[in-house]
């Protein structure tokens, strides 16, 4: 949800600068749902609260259709539920915009997500109006969680051969469709062959990786672009039309939502909400559930042991350590309000869902980019000192956390004069 606000943003202001005649389509290819902690069947009650908000952000501010992916089946199946369903999707429309071919339900407790959308934009360019009826497919691969099943089941869901399930679809929605457009949580290499195998298809929006700037590819007929995994970045694709109809080319951007796009005021007040809701619920999760700090790393004392125990042989290294920015770490992600979002406190912290830290309650110690973080678990090292503990390679250990999506002007030179330490510098 962190985007949101910025996103709604931009999109008015699309609308706005083609004066209401360029139509738009809001699409997500998959893994708007987060997984995390889904422990015999059950998602703890401050996941369910993010994912909430996720699904009323998309309905308020109406996205047009969403992929299920197999990461998003635990919450989805909460969704899909025969029992209240109706009531759901009059309160949350956004429920109905989700799509999947290739999942369906184990039994009849669930509702089949629909196998495709059909969507309709007038084009109104040049003085003229026409329809065009836009298929909407989604696809998913199975997670590697399935692999050991003799069904892919997951959350009450089977999940069929993706290439299978297209093949059977496609006639149906060719009939209906003026263009048809995939959303595909599978890897690029799975959506060229998708392409490759199928010439119906006329865009392939690839979920499922490491965020990608790169130019459209084109296989067949399809053009394949590929879906940032982050909300700090909106991928816009855009169609040019011939006088007969047919599209002439795509060209893809993608716009990185930073602070010279405003946040929108009425998105910006669910994302804070939302913010609120998921800390209280996750606050009280923590409370009614600490775990002592030397059980953290299995029976016995906990493998990390903080920089103040570094300090005690290493007093030059943490000096440098608290002038840099890598001490203050924290303090960054609670200035943007993501200290709670898991796919950003990893590179915060020391240690986190390796036995290290948990949260900012009951593990304080191990806050922030520490010794440790880069070079390792130093209980052993700290009871018995001796060489070969710590080394780490630069800069391919860095560029784990300062990649080009999280950190676009790191450059290893410039940044490492600031941290330099150890026989290294």
């Amino acid at each position: 949800m962190g985007g949101l606000a910025r996103r709604v943003s931009y999109i008015k202001a699309f609308r706005h600068r083609s004066n209401g005649e360029v139509p738009a389509l809001y699409l997500d290819a998959g893994n708007l749902f987060t997984d995390e902690k889904f422990i015999n069947d059950q998602l703890p009650p401050e996941i369910l609260a993010k994912n909430r908000w996720v699904v009323k952000g998309y309905s308020e501010f109406q996205h047009d259709a969403a992929n299920i992916g197999f990461a998003d089946l635990p919450y989805a199946a909460e969704l899909l539920k025969k029992d209240g369903y109706e009531q759901r999707v009059s309160e949350l429309s956004f429920i109905k915009k989700l799509t999947s071919a290739n999942i369906h339900p184990a039994d009849d407790s669930k509702i089949a997500p629909a196998p495709y959308l059909i969507r309709e934009v007038m084009l109104k360019r040049g003085g003229t109006e026409r329809k065009v009826r836009i298929g909407i497919i989604g696809l998913t691969e199975a997670g590697q969680i399935l692999v050991a099943q003799k069904q892919n089941r997951y959350a009450g869901f089977t999940i069929e051969d993706p290439f299978q399930a297209v093949k059977n679809i496609l006639p149906e929605v060719k009939s209906k469709a003026d263009m048809i457009i995939v959303l595909a949580y599978m890897s690029e290499d799975q959506a060229k062959n998708l392409a490759n195998g199928n010439p119906e298809i006329n865009t392939i929006i690839v979920a499922r990786q490491l965020s990608s700037t790169n130019e459209p590819q084109h296989y067949s007929n399809a053009t394949i672009t590929v879906a940032n995994n982050q909300t700090k970045y909106v991928g816009e694709l855009r169609y040019y039309f011939k006088g007969d109809g047919t599209i002439e080319n795509q060209i893809n951007r993608y716009v990185g939502m930073d602070p010279v796009i405003p946040d929108d005021p009425a998105a910006l007040e669910i994302v804070t909400n939302a913010h609120n809701d998921f800390t209280n619920q996750q606050n009280n999760a923590t409370q009614s559930n600490i775990q002592p700090t030397a059980m953290l790393g299995g029976s016995g004392n906990g493998l990390f042991v903080g920089a103040a125990k570094c300090a005690s042989c290493h007093q030059e290294e943490h000096k440098i350590w608290e002038n840099s920015g890598h001490a203050r770490a924290m303090a960054t992600l609670q200035k943007n309000g993501q200290q709670l979002n898991n796919a950003c406190v990893g590179c915060h912290v020391v240690g986190f869902q390796r036995g290290g830290f948990q949260s900012l309650n009951t593990t304080p110690q191990l806050v922030n980019v520490q010794c440790e973080a880069c070079h390792g678990p130093g209980k052993f090292h700290a009871e018995k000192p001796q060489k070969g503990y710590g080394f780490m390679a630069t800069p391919q250990g860095c560029v784990q956390c300062h990649d080009k999506t999280n950190s676009p002007n790191f450059n290893f030179s410039t940044y490492w004069t600031k941290i330099k330490h150890g026989k290294a510098a």
